[in-house]
């Protein structure tokens, strides 16, 4: 995988679909769950789901590389541990999350309206989309603190 665009750490470009990918597929999984927004967040959701499993596999592999062509040392390599750690965690999450969005789409085919299936699956989307979203700040929290204050001392404030 191309490690690199324009110079910059290909990673720090691909996290950027992951972090709007996951949560809007999060917001289509809830709009799911509503009756009346089911038909139309259907196929959008399906897309937007497979779509973060994508952006967060590329995030994550470019991570890696990067991880691995810095060398780091300290506080810094400890939080791009546990950074680490956590995508993988997201990456499985995202799998799922997918799985339930094509669950949803298969079960509302010929019809969008409610029956025991649909409440079932949009209950589970509600509980995985919170799950994934939660996710997704834990990764970039950690994150941006190894970027910006991996010791912890700089005051932004």
């Amino acid at each position: 995988m191309f490690n690199e665009i324009n110079g910059l750490p290909t990673h720090a470009l691909a996290l950027h679909a992951a972090v709007v990918l996951v949560p809007l597929g999060a917001v289509l999984g809830v709009l799911f769950a509503v009756p009346r927004t089911r038909s139309w967040s259907r196929a959008p959701l399906l897309l937007v789901s497979v779509g973060a499993v994508v952006a967060v596999y590329v995030a994550r592999e470019t991570g890696e590389r990067l991880q691995e062509a810095l060398s780091l040392q300290g506080p810094t390599q400890d939080l791009i541990e546990q950074h680490s750690e956590r995508a993988d965690v997201l990456f499985i999450a995202t799998i799922g999350y997918a799985v339930l969005a094509g669950a949803a789409f298969v079960l509302t085919r010929h019809s969008a309206r409610s029956n025991l299936n649909t409440t079932v699956v949009s209950v589970l989307l509600v509980i995985a989309a919170a799950g994934v979203a939660f996710q997704t700040y834990r990764v970039g929290d950690v994150g941006a603190r190894a970027v910006w204050n991996p010791t912890g001392e700089v005051d932004y404030g």
